[in-house]
């Protein structure tokens, strides 16, 4: 078989289908690189996920470069990067999660790593592995030869161990009282080599050991707690007036813990943590994780219970979307605009109150179902939102869009082309507005999504207002693919009958010993969740949203690992804005749509 053939991820008689491919590209590699390839697995959740290709770090480099842009492979995309503590000899294993754009198919290596040894860096092949590789310092202690800058991302450089580790402790606090200071070598800037400078004069004149440049330029802090800024985050910026020369940009203000608290709660219990996440569409957040579960263990998940998770994901999106376009005119000063889509996400949040009793951090499905089933009536009220929002945002649409200032303000600014995306592993909206035409809901369908109908809005110049454009179509889109499930939901369960997963009702609990010990068990030990690993990744309202799990067979992950867009978006906003103005800075932030909540992991 040609090994170019696409090989869809969701499933079915994939396997039967498409095993000689992953074959013939296995082969491939084994023939290239003899043994630089040690091994190849197939995990216990194959076909429902994909082949694992261990390296040896000798070769690393040169398998990535070879799978990212050879013919019948080209996984150009770098997905994720992250690593596991296998607490044996090699330690560590560096782990790579890749995508190939034009196969839509995916991959994973690994290299074996002892606790002394370095991996060469992946940075000369994306720049998005910059940061992932710094994060995986930061919390394993794992060093990346080549890195232009391997220092903490996450923790104060005084900290001390590496949280991700297994033995560092859960509770392991360290408290700093004075704050980290500007270091001018991010910034282009040095301390003056001469304790003075010379005037034409002759007169010489003492310089300040503390100034960074002898002209006037400057190093401006926006944010944290600056009011452009969304959320905990922060640019360091070097003005040259009000052009930004250079910049360096930092997170870790809140230091959440959420993978180390997935590797040591229960995967019922991690369920609220995903809300927290992106904040402002944390249904896909929860649909997407239980999905990554349910991968893992074998769950099928009755159909009812499919629908509602599409419509309650659309519902996030719309929402997300309507908060990004709204706040992005009101950084740029059209604060009105805003005020159109505010109604419209608060009668959303009124039906996902109903839904869950909660309107922004819902925890709303359960691994293998939902919390609870939608209320009678629930698809008429859905519908008839359906129809008022396409209103209001057709005059949004006609509010803003052909707005004279608001084409000055966005038209041409913080530029991001198509390759600047793919180097930077951009995905969502922010690709699909600079030419990237990959959407995970059309090209990798899961749930019911190859079922329905809509179309990907693609647009070309990757600026602040086709970014814009595209979350304004998307909008409508969702609005189609809402209506469409409302139309085909039916009556059902919504919980799998598999008694792994299966909360027992309450009756069952009150009336019999089987039940409460069964309820019991459930909320105090958990589930336990087969041996392997998976990695599920969903069209989130920003992007990519994945979630890497290694399960060694009991009630706790061994690993969780999130992908969150936001990481690598916020990656690229420095070479986005460098030359710009500093309203432009705000500008091109609001229009990527960083949530703090994804950061700060």
């Amino acid at each position: 078989m040609d090994i170019r053939t696409p090989i869809p991820t969701n499933g079915g008689d994939w396997l039967a289908r498409f095993g000689e491919a992953w074959k013939a590209q296995t082969d491939a590699l084994k023939q290239k690189f003899g043994e630089g390839v040690e091994e190849v697995r197939l995990p216990p959740g194959y076909p429902t996920d994909v082949p694992v290709v261990y390296v040896r770090k000798g070769a690393l480099i040169d398998v990535l470069r070879y799978l990212r842009s050879e013919p019948g492979f080209e996984y150009g995309f770098l997905a994720d990067i992250t690593a596991t503590d296998e607490m044996s000899d090699p330690r560590f294993e560096v782990v790579y999660n890749l995508l190939s754009h034009s196969r839509l198919s995916r991959i994973r290596v690994k290299t074996r790593v002892r606790d002394s040894e370095e991996v060469p860096s992946a940075t000369g092949l994306w720049a998005a592995a910059n940061w992932a590789e710094r994060e995986i310092f930061d919390m394993f202690g794992i060093r990346f030869a080549g890195h232009p800058d391997l220092r903490r991302i996450l923790m104060d450089e005084r900290w001390v161990g590496h949280p991700l580790r297994k033995d560092y402790p859960l509770k392991g606090y360290q408290i700093f009282t004075e704050p980290e200071e500007i270091k001018p070598e991010l910034l282009g800037g040095s301390r003056p080599s001469a304790p003075h400078l010379e005037l034409p004069s002759g007169i010489t004149v003492e310089h300040d050991p503390d100034d960074l440049w002898s002209d006037s330029r400057m190093i401006v802090n926006i944010g944290p707690t600056h009011p452009a800024m969304h959320g905990a985050l922060r640019m360091a910026a070097k003005l040259n007036g009000e052009t930004i020369e250079d910049a360096y940009c930092s997170f870790g203000f809140t230091h959440r813990a959420k993978e180390k608290l997935g590797e040591n709660r229960t995967y019922h219990q991690w369920i609220v943590y995903t809300d927290r996440l992106n904040y402002c569409s944390a249904l896909v957040n929860n649909v997407t994780y239980a999905m990554a579960v349910e991968k893992l263990m074998g769950v099928e998940v009755p159909e009812r219970a499919v629908w509602i998770r599409m419509i309650v994901s659309e519902l996030a999106r719309i929402t997300d979307h309507l908060v990004c376009v709204g706040i992005n005119a009101v950084d740029l000063g059209a604060f009105s605009y805003f005020l159109y889509g505010f109604h419209q996400r608060e009668e959303a949040y009124t039906l996902i109150e109903k839904l869950c009793g909660a309107r922004l951090t819902t925890s709303y499905t359960r691994i293998g179902g939902l919390m609870q089933d939608a209320p009678e009536g629930f698809e008429k009220e859905v519908k008839a939102w359906v129809n008022r929002t396409r209103k209001v945002v057709d005059e949004m649409d006609e509010l803003l869009t052909g707005n004279k200032i608001w084409h000055q303000r966005t038209i041409g600014v913080g530029i991001f082309n198509k390759e600047d995306c793919l180097n930077f592993s951009y995905s969502g909206p922010n690709a699909r507005a600079a030419g990237v035409d990959i959407d995970l809901r059309r090209d990798q369908p899961c749930m019911f999504y190859k079922n329905v109908e809509f179309d990907v809005p693609i647009a070309q110049n990757g600026d602040v207002f086709d970014r814009y454009a595209v979350r304004l179509e998307e909008i409508r889109q969702s609005l189609n693919i809402i209506a469409q499930c409302a139309d085909r939901m039916k009556k059902g369960p919504i919980w799998s009958e598999d008694k792994r997963v299966r909360i027992p009702d309450k009756d069952v609990v009150f009336n019999t010993m089987e039940g409460l010990i069964h309820h019991f068990k459930f909320f105090m030990t958990g589930f336990e969740v087969p041996e392997g690993e998976v990695y599920s990744g969903f069209e989130a309202a920003n992007g990519e949203l994945g979630f890497y799990i290694v399960s060694k067979g009991a009630p706790r992950a061994h690993r969780m690992r999130i992908r969150g867009p936001s990481v690598y978006h916020y990656q690229g906003l420095t070479p986005m804005v460098r030359g710009e103005k500093i309203a432009d800075m705000i500008a091109a932030l609001g229009s990527i749509n960083i949530i703090a909540g994804e950061l700060d992991r």
